[in-house]
């Protein structure tokens, strides 16, 4: 009985060293498991800011090739559908291209007259416009004037009678890199002749670049992961842009309406501003609100009927924006509003104007591809608006 005993208390005894070996195992692990992830965080941020940091050095280079490879995903089912019916992928973009051109250039020269005789009668109806705004004008020269006054009694409270202030004197360069000519595609015509010979070659190559591509990964999974990515992010935004370019047409044809029926000269030119302007969220829809109110203020005697037609404006705007757009688009295309708007917010930054037109279509990239990465789950529940509360981007 006594070496029974006796096995039964080493028995007994070693238990709680095991499983304390063990939970001492289990903690170790989970430590190492939370530095990795922690580590993995600050390697993501910091790849983040870096690409960003590079995408804003070399926004001239980097914007004409988004805008053309945006445009050859956008267009890439044209292509492909044109093929199966024969017709090469060379031939296809030069008639894609020629298509492009001449809407562009009709409109251009439509719209060119109207447009040219307003921008002239801008300079000449500024002080039209500051008698009309006349109240606004006074409370902002008094709430000036109050700011220099205090301004002007702090700085001789602070500056003794001994104390001169030095004249500082600031010189521009003659020559800088920020030139439109040095620059290079700094400039308007540099940019279009990029993106659309980009365009071009893009769509006249078909798919065999992509072929090129695919030929290149290294296993099958990450060819097919290529594929299903290349064509989720196409078919999200040929569906985003063919049902935005509808609905900013009717907008178009609303606003153009409305703007005949209020007696604004060049109603066509509103209706085409309005369709194009709504591209560019949240800022489109203001500047348009800003140039129907400077018009109307100028062309009619009354300053409170500019209210009225800018409030028109806006209330079409505001019904497509909120309620239009967001019930034909449905839920294949909300997204998170916080997350539009950050992303509004740092393209717009970074690129500017067309970084804000780019800003959605790039949003929508990302979730495509979140969408196709396994480890991401939660990123893309964030992004695609599934956590909290979620709506189209306008």
């Amino acid at each position: 009985m006594s070496h029974i005993h006796q096995f039964h208390t080493i028995l007994t005894g070693s238990r709680p060293e095991r499983r304390r070996e063990k939970s001492d195992e289990l903690v170790a692990v989970e430590q190492l498991s939370k530095n990795v992830r922690w580590a993995s965080f600050g390697i993501w941020l910091c790849a983040g800011f870096l690409t960003l940091y590079a995408l804003y050095i070399g926004r001239n280079l980097f914007m004409p090739i988004l805008v053309a490879g945006f445009a050859y995903l956008t267009l890439r089912p044209v292509v492909r559908a044109m093929g199966r019916i024969g017709i090469p992928s060379g031939f296809a973009a030069t008639a894609i291209m020629l298509a492009i051109a001449t809407v562009f250039g009709t409109i251009g020269y439509v719209l060119s007259g109207p447009a040219q005789d307003m921008l002239q009668q801008v300079p000449g109806s500024m002080p039209e416009v500051k008698e009309k705004l006349g109240f606004v004008f006074d409370h902002l020269e008094t709430v000036n004037q109050a700011t220099e006054d205090i301004s002007d009694t702090a700085d001789e409270e602070n500056i003794t009678s001994d104390e001169k202030p030095v004249p500082v004197e600031i010189k521009q360069p003659a020559w800088t890199t920020s030139s439109p000519l040095i620059a290079g595609t700094g400039n308007a015509v540099s940019f279009v002749s990029i993106a659309a010979a980009l365009l071009f070659f893009l769509m006249a190559a078909g798919d065999s670049l992509i072929v090129t591509v695919v030929s290149s990964l290294p296993s099958f999974s990450s060819k097919r992961r290529f594929i299903e990515v290349l064509e989720g992010v196409q078919d999200a935004l040929s569906s985003y842009l063919a049902w935005v370019t509808c609905i900013n047409a009717c907008l178009g044809v609303c606003i153009g309406t409305a703007m005949w029926l209020l007696g604004m000269p060049s109603p066509l030119l509103w209706g085409v501003a309005a369709m194009f302007l709504n591209f560019i969220p949240i800022v489109g829809a203001m500047v348009g609100i800003a140039m129907v109110f400077f018009v109307a203020l100028v062309s009619f005697e009354h300053a409170s009927f500019a209210f009225v037609v800018a409030g028109t404006y806006a209330t079409l705007t505001t019904l497509e924006g909120q309620f239009i757009t967001p019930t034909l688009l449905g839920k294949s295309m909300k997204l998170s509003s916080v997350l539009v708007f950050i992303s509004i917010v740092i393209w717009g930054w970074m690129w500017g104007m067309l970084g804000v037109f780019l800003a959605v279509p790039i949003l929508i990239a990302v979730v495509m591809v979140m969408e196709k990465l396994e480890a991401t789950s939660s990123m893309n529940a964030m992004l695609n608006g599934t956590v909290g509360k979620a709506v189209h981007p306008e």
